[in-house]
């Protein structure tokens, strides 16, 4: 099998260790980490142990980037169910 990095530009390397550094959500700091260690070198099995997660979800992080850049660290939209409350009715 054939072992996938991801190689970083200086301007991306600095977006994501800004992102890591001040992200309002867990993923996308986790999804900027894994990034900038796939870099140095970490496989992606490496990766999936450090982040505990499926080795096919760290792959998934490196389509995303490959597709969509900085975008791809983002959650997807969710389908389902809309939500009953209304945002305000949320905040309470």
């Amino acid at each position: 099998m054939k072992k996938r990095y991801i190689k970083l530009t200086e301007l991306e390397e600095s977006a994501l260790k800004t992102s890591k550094k001040t992200s309002g959500s867990e993923r996308e700091r986790d999804r900027s980490h894994a990034l900038l260690l796939s870099n140095k070198g970490y496989t992606i099995d490496q990766l999936s142990a450090i982040f505990e997660v499926r080795r096919a979800t760290v792959s998934e992080w490196f389509n995303r980037w490959d597709e969509l850049g900085m975008a791809g660290l983002s959650d997807a939209e969710k389908s389902g169910r809309p939500t009953k409350f209304t945002e305000t009715e949320q905040k309470k």
